[in-house]
């Protein structure tokens, strides 16, 4: 057994016996502020890895690991499965909880308040200075847009309320630190993939008929790309219909080729 499980179980057996000396072992039965206290030591001494906040007037200590392993628990990414996430951040904010817990939740919050930015900028393109707005207007927007779930935007309260305790002075087990640092790597992969995602605000939308939306629907396209290799760029020529159009852009932020052109395709006029 681990030595950190014995410790709870040592705690009460001393606590135990000091309490039945102090209580019986001077021929006189006293039940006083001691005896209180060595009992009340006797049943939180198992429960120390749970409770981590208890409050007393002026005393305080923390909690812990319950609630990480909750918001763990609410994550709830989307059906594009477990997400990717560059191996700079991968390293970087678990690195940095490892030396020093309050740094690294502050790089946390800096990281998810960035992304969160950046994706609503994409989307709405506001006429206004976004570091001035609060970032639960900013998430209640994007999820009233459905542009982030609402149940990772709870998720993401959840990782950034953590996060903001422990900058504040809120003491926190390194293992839960370091389980929250990994909690928030996730949650910053899943915005990422959401930011790649998004087609951004349209520079101009108009509506047009069935007519036309079957032409372009069943129409061909010249999709003109570079590959910008260092030795020998190249630019490249595709002739595609809608199905092929997918087939090239679908993971295309991957690839080191780029879209220059996309125009209809007319067999004709192009023979």
């Amino acid at each position: 057994m681990q030595t950190s499980k014995m410790f709870p179980i040592l705690v009460s057996a001393l606590a135990l016996l000091l309490l039945v000396i102090h209580t019986f072992g001077w021929g006189a039965l006293r039940v006083d502020s001691t005896s209180i206290f060595l009992l009340v030591l006797i049943v939180l001494a198992p429960l120390g890895d749970l409770i981590r906040k208890i409050k007393f007037g002026d005393f305080e200590a923390e909690i812990g690991s319950r609630e990480i392993k909750k918001v763990s628990e609410s994550l709830d990414f989307s059906a594009a499965g477990k997400p990717s996430i560059s191996a700079q951040i991968q390293s970087d904010i678990p690195k940095l909880v490892e030396s020093d817990p309050q740094l690294g939740m502050a790089k946390l919050r800096i990281e998810l308040e960035k992304i969160i930015k950046v994706i609503y900028f994409k989307v709405e393109r506001p006429d206004f200075d976004i570091d001035r707005v609060p970032l639960s207007r900013l998430m209640n927007d994007l999820a009233e847009k459905r542009v982030i779930p609402i149940a990772l935007v709870s998720s993401i309260r959840d990782v950034l309320s953590l996060a903001n305790r422990a900058i504040h002075g809120e003491s926190i087990k390194a293992s839960d630190a370091e389980s929250l640092a990994q909690l928030g790597v996730k949650v910053i992969a899943e915005l990422r993939r959401i930011f790649r995602g998004l087609p951004g605000k349209a520079a101009e939308k108009r509506p047009i008929s069935k007519q036309e939306e079957q032409f372009y629907s069943g129409a061909k396209y010249k999709v003109t790309t570079i590959t910008p290799y260092q030795d020998e760029p190249y630019l490249s020529t595709y002739i595609l219909d809608k199905k092929g159009m997918d087939e090239l852009l679908e993971g295309y932020h991957e690839y080191a080729q780029y879209v220059v052109g996309v125009e209809v395709f007319d067999s004709g006029r192009n023979a």
